[in-house]
């Protein structure tokens, strides 16, 4: 149990995003199906596709696009959330490989959501909204990431990016480095940096470990 909520305080932040991406697409499919129920009942099911869809924004028009408009809140938000945590991990960092599962969770729950979006007539609607969605998502993440990288992620050559520890054996510290490397070598290899480190024992006698990067220019 103690285990249990360690993790969750630890990954608060995750777990309530997707509670809460979670809870919203529960609620808007609820609505969405019992309006689409009704509505759908009315429709002649040996007419074309097209002539269905028709019927359906002719006579349903105003809910349809409320629908959509909530489906483009919903898609934008989801794919913010994911996007955002893409940028944290990166900005901070981090070698958490336990997050990595939660947000495959958000992509599956994303993949589902649009599943459930596109089995019904209105199809096409949605997809233009995926679309639309998509693209606004695509150009906060390359505002974002340009601001991001202008003002905190231009590395130096011999520049410090990272202290970590304390740790109690010269081992775990090794074992950190490596870890980071690992996780991180790509990252750095495309930036044209590589990842050096050094290992210092305080007075405490805990150990530390300064990451800094070596330009593979010079």
């Amino acid at each position: 149990m103690n285990i249990i909520k360690e993790r969750f305080k630890k990954y608060k932040l995750y777990f309530l995003n997707l509670l809460f991406i979670a809870m919203a697409w529960s609620l808007y499919f609820l609505f969405f199906n019992s309006f689409y129920k009704e509505a759908a009942f009315y429709i002649d099911k040996k007419a074309g596709i097209v002539i269905q869809l028709l019927f359906l924004t002719t006579y349903y028009l105003d809910a349809i696009l409320v629908y959509i408009a909530l489906a483009f809140i919903l898609l934008t938000i989801h794919q913010l959330i994911i996007v955002y945590f893409f940028i944290n991990e990166q900005k901070k960092l981090t070698v958490n490989k336990k997050v990595q599962p939660i947000i495959w969770l958000f992509l599956f729950l994303f993949i589902i959501c649009l599943i459930g979006l596109m089995a019904n007539l209105i199809w096409p609607l949605f997809l233009l909204t995926l679309v639309f969605s998509s693209t606004v998502v695509y150009i906060i993440y390359v505002a974002t990431k340009y601001i991001y990288e202008d003002t905190q992620n231009l590395y130096e050559n011999n520049e410090n990016i990272k202290l970590e520890g304390p740790f109690k054996t010269k081992e775990e510290a090794q074992a950190y480095v490596s870890e980071f490397d690992c996780y991180w070598k790509d990252y750095f290899d495309k930036k044209g940096f590589s990842i050096h480190s050094n290992i210092e024992l305080d007075d405490s006698n805990n150990y530390f470990v300064y990451l800094y990067t070596i330009s593979k220019n010079n």
